[in-house]
């Protein structure tokens, strides 16, 4: 189960990474920074799974510590798509005005 689980934290990245060129390819200008600054956080929460996994395999600490940190990494993910929707909102206000 262990190797699926791997297999599966590598087909996250690949979707976050395929997502993200999908939508900066054909975005540019304000946008685009805000989107950019969301899809780096959809990659991190794609790679947040398997550093999750590889920790839990090769580096010895305790659990309690292997997953604050993997909920410090989702942390980080979910503000900068936090930041990034923030972004859109505010172009958004200025479009209505």
């Amino acid at each position: 189960m262990e190797n699926f689980n791997i297999l599966m934290d590598i087909i996250l990245i690949l979707a976050s990474i395929w997502m993200v060129k999908i939508a900066i390819s054909s975005i540019g200008g304000l946008v685009g920074s805000a989107i950019s600054t969301m899809s780096i956080g959809i990659i991190i929460l794609g790679f947040a799974h398997i550093i999750e996994t590889l920790m839990f395999r090769y580096i010895p600490l305790t659990a309690d510590i292997q997953e604050f940190i993997h909920r410090l990494i989702v942390l980080i993910a979910f503000i900068l798509l936090g930041y990034g929707f923030t972004k859109i909102q505010e172009m958004s206000r200025k479009l209505k005005v």
